[in-house]
């Protein structure tokens, strides 16, 4: 006789299937086990019709694994009554994958109702998300109404090298695209931003000038006479970039209070020794002449090295402005 706990690792998803149990199916999109999950949402979608009224009431579940298998199931259904739920967690579920099966799942049902709301998906800010909406699009025979819209669903589709050949109109979602989270699509943006050369673009090249990625900022200094940002500009729209190096002042500071530390902590493999040396050298001396000419004596050659240490971690840090 198996044990209980075997059966719930390793349901029967074809007995399910066979005897029409909707529940069943849907209490099984929150197994622990991701295949079972999958083969469950399989079976609601080959149901059909039997099994559209309980996924369509449970679109909104609380659990974010049974709003997935629900959605894939609702996409193989096929029906257009689910277009106006699923349009409404494309707008607003705060999870990406949802939202990106949601735009997959509006592709497969069919019809025009939903080409809006995938439209509007085109600026979604996940790229997984916009690439979903732009690939249902395609699907639905989608015929852009503006070239913006067309600039936005090959950036969606990451077709770069068409862009160029829209020309201006192509500007603005670009601009948009810099602001983008991947570094990737930030650097490909201004990269194609330069090779338009629209004026416009010029604020979103010295953004990207600016970007905390060095590829992304490298990118942007290439494209920046394309963008019609002057050569004298950019040291000053690079020094503007965040510093996410090695502080020269907490390098400085350490050095001086705790000779050998600020180097250390600009990993500099002799600061634990120069920092044992100094401490050793002062403890020694104070034994000899008590404790106030070795501790000034050893501030006096901190303050020295500190100042070496403000202007070495300035240096390391402009060296990696690239």
């Amino acid at each position: 006789m198996a044990l209980p706990f075997l059966k719930q690792r390793h349901p029967d998803i074809a007995l399910v299937k066979d005897r029409k149990d909707v529940q069943g199916l849907l209490r099984l999109l929150s197994h622990p086990d991701p295949d079972t999950r999958w083969k469950a949402a399989e079976a609601l979608g080959s149901l059909g019709e039997q099994a559209l009224e309980d996924l369509l009431g449970e679109v909104d579940h609380h659990d974010p694994e049974v709003r997935l298998g629900v959605i894939e199931a609702l996409g193989e259904i096929g029906d257009t009554r689910a277009v106006r739920p699923l349009l409404a967690i494309l707008a607003g579920d705060p999870d990406g994958e949802i939202r990106w099966a949601t735009a997959l799942a509006l592709g497969d049902l069919g019809g025009t109702h939903a080409i809006p709301g995938l439209v509007n998906a085109l600026g979604d800010p996940d790229k997984y998300v916009r690439f979903g909406a732009a690939v249902s699009l395609e699907t639905l025979a989608w015929e852009p109404g503006s070239e913006e819209d067309r600039a936005r669903s090959l950036i969606a589709k990451q077709e770069w090298s068409s862009l160029p050949f829209l020309g201006t109109p192509a500007t603005l979602p670009l601009a948009e695209a810099a602001r983008d989270r991947d570094p990737a699509i930030r650097a490909r943006a201004v990269e194609t931003l330069g090779e338009i050369g629209d004026p416009r673009g010029a604020g979103a090249c010295g953004l990207v000038l600016r970007d905390p990625d060095s590829g992304v900022r490298w990118r942007a200094t290439l494209a920046s006479p394309g963008c019609g940002i002057p050569p004298m500009h950019l040291p000053l729209g690079l020094a503007r970039r965040p510093r996410t190096g090695k502080s020269a002042s907490i390098a400085a500071l350490l050095n001086l209070f705790f000779l050998g530390l600020g180097y250390s902590y600009l990993d500099r493999w002799y600061g634990l020794v120069i920092f044992q040396l100094n401490l050793t050298a002062v403890v020694l001396a104070s034994l000899v002449v008590g404790p106030l000419l070795p501790s000034l004596a050893s501030y006096s050659l901190s303050a020295a090295f500190a100042v070496q240490t403000w202007f070495s971690a300035r240096r390391m840090a402009e060296g990696g402005m690239g």
